[in-house]
């Protein structure tokens, strides 16, 4: 029997670059001051209906349970972070700086580097409208891809709040303006087409749309977005807002990104500044500012912002590019040469793990030349032979299963001489 489609089986050097990926993020959170949160994996599907978007609607995995209660397993962790802010952690001091990992579900078609279960992970801002806290979440994801020894990814950063503004003039207002940015953020023209038709969006006012999400490239293209916007209420405060935190990136360590005005991201709760990290054109991270979710879930109005890393796409990237450094699952494999010391075989590999090495014993009982075959194919490359003779002395052997070098070694002295050549 297979996995279900969308799904994968880790092991191997597959999930040694996932849990490379957690842990050098979880040592760049943890340095920014975010605390660690875990969230259920299911939900009530209320959660995720009401701003999610009709995109993540759609690829839910929804279920009722025993007591026909309607739950869904979670399809990104924004929300359920919402949820738990809202429930517990309202009245702490504010801002909150969380941050997670976890499994996500979207009943997508699986394509390359795209699973229907997937690994994110992300961090969050609660409490603050600061621009300097936007300009942080952009300044944290770009320190991870630099972290991970990327150097050609891309930040690309974009401001919803022109969007938004530009169809509120052209008279698309409030959920009515959701599919026309689901459209431009898919970047297909016939589908942006199609939506501007049925919103009922003037020529004239196209025009301006289109001319605002064309824009892309350096800093310098912000005064070309001026004069389509020009007398459209609120959003000269959205460029000087955009500016702002364009301001702040040099120092949070920020040189190299662009700028993307038609950045819109897949999820409707976006409300103002907006990114996504690439690698290779493939997107890895997004993220952005969402004012209203707090409200919409049932709290009092907070502002947040955060940002959302695809693991299983970064981790796949860095694979193929042999960017993880690979070690060897045993440092050693310890080997009786007789039945008769195989308990003192188990006393040293008791001892060898104790004092932080991975050690082994085989465990099936092999003639000890059937043992070293077996060490060889599973690529040890010392094994720890103990023998009646070197005990009687309190030594042992270490043998190199690539050289076929043998060292006599002191037992107390085996863990120094292991970690020696490690």
């Amino acid at each position: 029997m297979q996995a279900p489609r969308g799904t994968r089986d880790l092991l191997g050097e597959e999930l040694l670059s996932i849990r490379h990926v957690m842990r050098r993020m979880d040592e760049v959170f943890k340095r920014y001051g975010y605390e660690e949160i875990e969230t259920p994996i299911f939900e009530h599907l209320e959660l995720f209906t009401k701003k999610s978007g009709s995109s993540v609607v759609s690829q839910l995995y929804a279920f009722k349970d025993k007591s026909s209660r309607d739950l869904a397993l979670r399809p990104e962790i924004t929300a359920p972070v919402v949820r738990v802010y809202i429930q517990r952690l309202r009245s702490r001091p504010k801002p909150v700086k969380l941050y997670y990992f976890g499994s996500c579900f979207r009943y997508e078609e699986p394509q390359s580097k795209r699973w229907r279960q997937f690994l994110q992970s992300g961090a969050e801002i609660l409490g603050t409208d600061d621009p300097a806290a936007d300009a942080e979440v952009a300044a944290l994801s770009s320190h991870i891809m630099e972290e991970l020894g990327f150097v050609d990814f891309e930040l690309r950063l974009g401001h919803i709040r022109l969007l938004r503004e530009l169809l509120s003039y052209a008279g698309v207002k409030g959920e009515a303006q959701d599919p026309v940015l689901r459209a431009v953020d898919s970047k297909d023209e016939g589908r942006i087409s199609e939506e501007i038709k049925r919103a009922g969006i003037k020529p004239a006012e196209e025009k301006l749309l289109r001319e605002l999400i064309s824009l892309r490239g350096e800093v310098s293209i912000l005064e070309k977005a001026t004069p389509p916007l020009r007398g459209i209420p609120r959003a000269s405060a959205a460029l000087k807002n955009l500016q702002t935190i364009i301001d702040y990136l040099p120092s949070l360590g920020v040189k190299n990104f662009s700028l993307d005005l038609g950045i819109a991201r897949g999820l409707d709760y976006y409300t103002d500044f907006v990114f996504e990290v690439y690698l290779g054109g493939v997107q890895v991270a997004g993220g952005g500012r969402y004012n209203e979710l707090v409200e919409q879930l049932g709290g009092e109005p907070t502002p947040a912002v955060g940002v959302a890393f695809g693991i299983d796409r970064i981790a796949q990237t860095m694979l193929e590019r042999r960017m993880v450094p690979l070690r060897d699952r045993l440092d050693c494999l310890v080997l009786p040469v007789a039945e008769g010391v195989r308990a003192e075989a188990m006393k040293v590999v008791t001892e060898l793990r104790r004092a932080g090495l991975a050690a082994d014993i085989d465990l099936m009982g092999r003639k000890f030349s059937r043992a070293l075959e077996y060490a060889n194919a599973i690529g040890v490359k010392r094994v720890v032979v103990v023998g009646p003779k070197e005990l009687k002395k309190g030594q042992v052997i270490i043998r190199d299963m690539t050289t076929g070098k043998q060292e006599t070694v002191a037992r107390q002295d085996l863990p120094r001489a292991l970690k020696s050549v490690a």
